[in-house]
């Protein structure tokens, strides 16, 4: 079984939402050091973790920082390539289906820079409530690519890296063990 990097599909998504709407995504965060704190140096010569709540990235102290990437062979970019394209087609479907609850989310939330990565886990702690299945995990990349979105519409660009991180420590932290157990993000390689 091939095992896919958890914070490059996370940021493969969120590129592809917002190029949806030709927003430039090298300034938000995505390709900034996936560790810098507001109003930390933004070449890449700190790496200081983002603090949220008094915990890394909005997580139990003692988290271990998103996982890095590991080198790509050809047959795991072919199968990535492919998970990609699943994740992207099915998060599109879901965001149809349910386009109602995805308008105006900050709105709907009240999302604020202060408020947004508690309205961020609430809403993961209820979709998964009852358990995880592979039409909820889509829902997190719909809802955290909805919510990007969202914050660069309301000038709030800055979050849009921080809900990277909070998507890739929850997909990490809480989701990972259901994925191996269903066999992987492709459980046919």
């Amino acid at each position: 079984m091939m095992t896919y990097n958890n914070r490059e599909l996370v940021e493969y998504y969120i590129t592809y939402k917002l190029s949806q709407r030709d927003y430039p995504f090298n300034h938000i965060g995505l390709t900034e050091s996936q560790s810098r704190t507001e109003g930390g140096p933004v070449d890449g010569s700190a790496a200081v973790m983002t603090y949220v709540n008094c915990t890394m990235n909005g997580t139990s102290p003692g988290t271990p920082p998103p996982r890095q990437s590991p080198p790509s062979s050809p047959r795991r970019t072919e199968g990535l390539d492919a998970v990609k394209e699943a994740l992207r087609d099915s998060a599109n479907e879901f965001e149809l289906r349910y386009a109602r609850a995805f308008s105006d989310l900050a709105s709907q939330l009240h999302i604020t820079p202060s408020t947004a990565y508690q309205s961020f886990e609430n809403v993961m702690d209820e979709v998964f409530r009852d358990g995880v299945n592979w039409g909820r995990v889509v829902g997190l990349f719909a809802f955290g690519g909805a919510l990007c979105v969202e914050c660069v519409d309301k000038e709030m660009s800055p979050l849009v890296g921080r809900i990277t991180d909070w998507m890739t420590v929850y997909l990490d932290n809480h989701i990972q063990p259901w994925i191996q157990s269903q066999g992987g993000w492709v459980s046919h390689d």
